[in-house]
């Protein structure tokens, strides 16, 4: 008796193992395809910063990472929108401290929040994976 429960049990093991590849094919076709790319946002941003900060200027190229053909449409839709948030960001900045790796990365990340709120508000989804600085000069 105890050799036939011992023979269920493996052969219900042996089932298990021989279908999980089958169930996780089923489970990964639920999932949306992903396809990354990067969204230029040029021209490149030129802003005044805060006068009696130090430097003037700031000059930013940057682009979006998105994870599907779709989302990298949202984005150019919506371009006007987020230029607009990304000079406000970058402009309301202090001359002084911008020119430090933490501030800049601190701008980075923060200006990434920003623009993944304002696509969200706008097309009631995420669209954005992330935001880089492909160039960045402060005078």
């Amino acid at each position: 008796m105890a050799k036939r429960f011992l023979h269920a049990g493996l052969g219900l093991c042996l089932f298990t193992l021989l279908m999980m590849p089958l169930w996780a094919a089923e489970e990964g076709e639920e999932e949306v395809a992903k396809d990354p790319s990067y969204v230029k946002l040029s021209p490149a941003f030129v802003v005044n910063l805060k006068r009696g900060t130090g430097a003037k200027f700031l000059q930013v190229k940057a682009e979006v990472l998105v994870n599907s053909k779709e989302a990298a449409e949202e984005v150019r839709l919506h371009m006007p929108a987020v230029r607009h948030t990304l000079i406000m960001q970058l402009s309301n900045q202090d001359g002084r401290a911008i020119r430090s790796i933490e501030t800049r990365e601190k701008l980075r990340t923060e200006s990434e929040a920003a623009v993944r709120k304002t696509l969200e508000d706008m097309t009631g989804a995420p669209v954005i994976e992330g935001l880089f600085f492909t160039n960045y000069v402060v005078q």
